[in-house]
């Protein structure tokens, strides 16, 4: 698990996984507010489930990566090489970072919610 977090690759796909994660509730967010609706679209819900969504691609990813190793070798009871748990890791952990990021997003949004009594933008 170390060793994943020093390849560049996992922090590049869990930077533009964080950016898209952030970014698109705030542009549907702009879209909406052009269209005059009356009532703006709350994007701090689409945090959360864009949190849950990068943990649930996360745990599956991974999860395949070793349930396909096991498959062709048919290893179904020892434990897995070092190597093939390393590169479940590099595939769990940029969506475990984006996850964690944009769910810090969402509950910096949800004090200032708590504190101003509306999010921030509405």
């Amino acid at each position: 698990m170390k060793n994943a977090f020093k390849k560049w690759r996992v922090w590049l796909i869990a930077i533009v996984l964080t950016v898209v994660g952030i970014a698109t509730p705030f542009i549907i967010f702009v879209i909406t507010l052009n269209l005059d609706n009356t009532s703006p679209f709350m994007y701090p819900y689409l945090l959360i489930a864009f949190a849950a969504i990068y943990l649930l691609i996360g745990f599956i990813w991974g999860d395949l990566h070793t349930a396909n190793y096991r498959r062709k070798t048919k290893n179904w009871d020892d434990k897995l090489p070092p190597e093939i748990k390393e590169s479940a890791w590099s595939r769990h952990l940029p969506f475990y970072l984006a996850a964690i990021s944009v769910f810090s997003v969402f509950m910096v949004f949800e004090i200032m919610y708590w504190i101003m009594g509306h999010y921030p933008f509405l």
